[in-house]
Parts: C-alpha cells; sequence; structure tokens
C-alpha cells in the first residue's frame, strides 16, 4: 500500500509541473510544447485512473 501512495503522490506531482508548463508555453506562444505535453498528460491521467481502480478492487476485497 505504501508503493501505492507514492506511486499516487508522484503522479499528482507530475501532474501538476506539466499542467504548469502547459500553461507556461502556450503563455509564451511555444505552442509546440503543449502539443507535445498532452501525450504525457493523457498518459499520466490515464495511470491515474488505473491506480483507483487497483486501490478500489484491494479496499472493496477487505
Amino acid at each position: 500500500m505504501f508503493k501505492k501512495i507514492l506511486l499516487n503522490i508522484f503522479l499528482n506531482i507530475a501532474l501538476i509541473v506539466l499542467v504548469l508548463c502547459m500553461v507556461w508555453s502556450v503563455k509564451n506562444g511555444f505552442y509546440l510544447y503543449a502539443i507535445a505535453a498532452t501525450p504525457p498528460f493523457a498518459m499520466l491521467i490515464f495511470l491515474k485512473v488505473r491506480l483507483a481502480k487497483s486501490v478500489r478492487d484491494m479496499t472493496k476485497g477487505k
């Protein structure tokens, strides 16, 4: 369970940093960076959803 908590913290930090980078790039006119940051953003969201489902199944079984 401790690993899942650390993974959740890492995913949250990565999502926040990626959103800040995307906002900065759009604000300064570097649209290619914002476009390039979209697939990792989607991947992190996907991993976060899978982690939430895993934790939900783990706690439901107890």
